[in-house]
């Protein structure tokens, strides 16, 4: 049975508009460490500060034995970044990609799936944007049709959306419930019963799924001091015989 563990994480701090909100140099090893009690084979990652904090984070995850790389949306406009990290024998690719006119980039790790028919999975790392609606509905469909375009046997889609479709539906906010409706018209909401991850309270953190049937997730409850999101953690069964056009 071929199984992949797939980790989603805004490591950003408790949102004020007059701070620095984005990942502290000294939480690193705090990051480092929840993620290896949690033994991803992939991590998205948001709200980064540059690559010398991604270079950090890999290079301390797994130590020696389990080797990552990882890249980062490093055109990105906006200041907190997006990345995707992936065991090193899993032999990923990284590209970047923007988010339609939004100047949000994501980036995209191709990685070998192991076990009986193989092939390539892909991954999508995105953080939408926090305050405006018109804004998430672009960059939703903008990441919809990037994920359209894969090739790849298995497509995740994750990150920091902004957006919990239960709080859209009873606010009767209609321009974010028809965005999360265009994503789960070509992906399969996987994290949907993991639970709240801002602050125990809402749901705007995700993992989407295409060609795959079976999976479990729950959200962690490891929590950075200062941070104010959890961990979604999503195990993906890729069995051939389970595979699905999702």
């Amino acid at each position: 049975m071929s199984r992949l563990r797939v980790v989603t994480w805004n490591v950003g701090r408790l949102y004020s508009p007059t701070h620095n909100n984005r990942l502290l140099d000294e939480d690193i090893p705090r990051v480092v460490g929840v993620l290896d009690e949690l033994g991803p084979d992939v991590v998205l990652l948001q709200e980064l500060v540059d690559a010398r904090q991604l270079g950090e984070l890999v290079t301390r995850l797994g130590g020696a034995r389990v080797p990552f790389d990882g890249a980062m949306a490093e055109k990105c406009a906006y200041d907190r970044r997006a990345a995707v990290v992936v065991k090193r024998e899993r032999a990923p690719a990284f590209e970047e990609h923007g988010l339609g006119e939004t100047n949000r980039n994501v980036v995209v790790a191709s990685f070998d799936v192991d076990g009986a028919g193989g092939g390539r999975a892909a991954a999508i790392s995105a953080h939408f944007d926090v305050f405006d609606a018109e804004r998430r509905a672009s960059q939703a469909d903008a990441l919809a049709t990037l994920a359209e375009s894969r090739d790849e046997r298995v497509v995740f889609a994750g990150g920091d959306f902004n957006l919990d479709p239960a709080w859209a539906a009873g606010t009767g906010s209609a321009r974010d419930v028809a965005t999360f409706t265009r994503l789960t018209r070509i992906f399969a909401d996987a994290g949907r019963h993991g639970g709240a991850t801002l602050m125990g309270l809402l749901r705007v953190d995700h993992l989407l799924v295409r060609g795959a049937r079976r999976w479990l997730a729950h959200v962690s409850p490891r929590r950075l001091p200062l941070g104010d999101h959890f961990p979604l953690v999503l195990d993906v069964d890729l069995d051939p015989d389970v595979a699905s056009a999702v």
